[in-house]
């Protein structure tokens, strides 16, 4: 699962994320704080952990969703899946 997956899971008009560039604030685009704080809690479900504050802080992009996916070092959250 890559952010824009999970996010798609998160907001009430999943169509607006077919516009959305990795980089765009996800605020800026339209998405109300609600659709952020359950990406926030489908990230923690996830990853099987509380996000910090600084992580939380950085769930403004879907890269930003795409890097708390992908710890540093680690496997991506698709390889994962495969095993």
């Amino acid at each position: 699962m890559n952010g824009r997956e999970l996010l798609a899971q998160c907001v009430s008009a999943p169509g607006v994320l077919d516009s959305l560039t990795d980089d765009q604030d996800l605020r800026e685009a339209g998405l109300n704080s609600g659709e952020i704080v359950l990406a926030v809690m489908r990230l923690e479900e996830r990853l099987g952990r509380a996000l910090d504050d600084d992580e939380i802080a950085s769930v403004t992009t879907i890269a930003g969703i795409d890097a708390l996916l992908r710890p540093a070092g680690g496997p991506t959250a698709d390889t994962q899946d495969a095993a």
